[in-house]
């Protein structure tokens, strides 16, 4: 196996590494005889329980697969609040579980992982290339969630007179006055987390046209993120400007944001695949909800890269009782048809070329994402494609929201570079 080497984030990290490091060399000497293991013909999976993907439906999808092979899948939550915190804590203490769901290998954990890139199963599964780090593949995946969405008003469309999507930017930029001229709110925002996802979602198709792979080109010195981001903060200042954002929306919540838009209120709202299930748990809305791609620069292609994630991935530890038999399980997640069905739709993830049944809005995001020119990574990055830093997204949201209160795109650039060259 090949590593690449990195030294992301050195200083935000260093710390804790020197705690987490020891703790590993006693997960590494305890992965094998000495770490729990199940019953005979038992496999343990810990995967991240929510109020709709609970223990009765984990239990529920890996029946089929118990009664063909006979074998046991014992479905456990985390320990602690979350996967991401309580995997490395049971690495350590030597009670770590044969398949981990919801989670991806970094650094200091992808030692304690089997590399399934030798699988055939595992090659044709969604992103699986994208999630390499080095030679290896330590996740496979049930499909993606699909980052680089707008929904749109089809009502407040037709009222304001466009007669469909926008592919350039300057089209949106005409489109957003238009809708405001109509008394809708033209582009809605919100705080929290989401003033800067929101930010980078539009911007993926056209960013990764100009800097592919824009996260390894910040690592190797060749761009800095200010470089590759102060066109986007030029455009939403800009839009800041023109009252085509309300300033007051960086005090939003996420669900109020979301509120405004299935009440009606809103011309165009930038999301990932997962609001497709907010939508469906709203019920009949006021109006057609509409789904497209976001523009991409003048003279660039449309659609461009669609940023997304691998959904629902699955890593098998080293050192287990039955590796064969963990294979064989997550082979059956990723590959089977019905599981894979039965999984698609969750917390918005689609795979491409599915043929599941969907809703309307579903449709849409699924046509998106067949025909999205490449997948690529989003904000920090993933696999072989990172930047040299840890933590980038709240700071980027900072940034983002330092916009709505003065800062000039000159200084956001100028923060951004800063924010990294310290952490780097």
């Amino acid at each position: 196996m090949t590593m690449t080497s990195t030294n992301r984030g050195s200083k935000a990290r260093g710390a804790a590494l020197a705690a987490v490091v020891p703790l590993l060399l006693v997960a590494a000497c305890s992965s094998g005889s000495g770490s729990a293991e199940g019953e005979d013909g038992e496999i343990r999976m810990m995967v991240n329980l929510t109020d709709n993907l609970n223990q009765a439906y984990w239990e529920k999808l890996v029946k089929p697969f118990e009664d063909e092979t006979g074998l046991k899948v014992k479905i456990e939550g985390p320990t602690g609040k979350s996967v991401a915190e309580s995997f490395p804590q049971q690495l350590a203490a030597g009670t770590a579980p044969d398949v981990i769901q919801s989670i991806f290998p970094d650094d200091d954990t992808a030692p304690e992982l089997i590399d399934l890139g030798g699988e055939a199963w595992a090659k044709g599964t969604p992103m699986f290339d994208e999630y390499a780090m080095g030679d290896a593949h330590y996740a496979v995946g049930v499909g993606t969630q699909t980052q680089s969405l707008i929904y749109y008003n089809k009502t407040a469309f037709e009222k304001a007179g466009i007669s469909g999507p926008p592919t350039t930017w300057d089209e949106l930029t005409t489109d957003l006055g238009a809708l405001e001229k109509a008394g809708y709110t033209p582009m809605q925002t919100a705080g929290d987390f989401q003033t800067g996802l929101q930010l980078q979602q539009i911007y993926h198709p056209t960013l990764n046209q100009l800097h592919p792979k824009w996260q390894t080109a910040v690592a190797d010195d060749r761009l800095s993120v200010g470089d590759a981001y102060k066109p986007a903060f030029q455009m939403y200042a800009d839009w800041i400007e023109a009252g085509y954002i309300g300033k007051s929306d960086v005090g939003l919540s996420p669900s109020q944001a979301d509120g405004n838009f299935t009440a009606g209120k809103v011309g165009l709202y930038t999301n990932g695949s997962w609001f497709a299930a907010s939508l469906d748990k709203a019920g009949d809305l006021p109006f057609e909800v509409g789904v497209f791609s976001p523009p991409a620069a003048d003279g660039q292609a449309y659609p461009g890269p669609q940023g997304a994630t691998m959904a629902n991935p699955y890593m098998i530890r080293k050192g287990i009782g039955d590796e064969d038999g963990a294979k064989q399980l997550v082979e059956y997640l990723v590959t089977d048809a019905k599981a894979v069905e039965a999984q698609l739709g969750s917390d918005g993830v689609f795979r491409k070329g599915a043929e599941s049944k969907q809703s309307g809005v579903d449709a849409q995001i699924q046509g998106i994402l067949d025909d999205a020119p490449a997948l690529v990574a989003v904000g920090e990055g993933q696999g072989n494609v990172r930047l040299p830093v840890t933590g980038f997204n709240p700071q980027f949201t900072e940034v983002a929201q330092s916009l709505y209160t003065g800062a000039g795109p000159a200084d956001a650039a100028k923060s951004i570079d800063q924010w990294v060259d310290e952490n780097r």
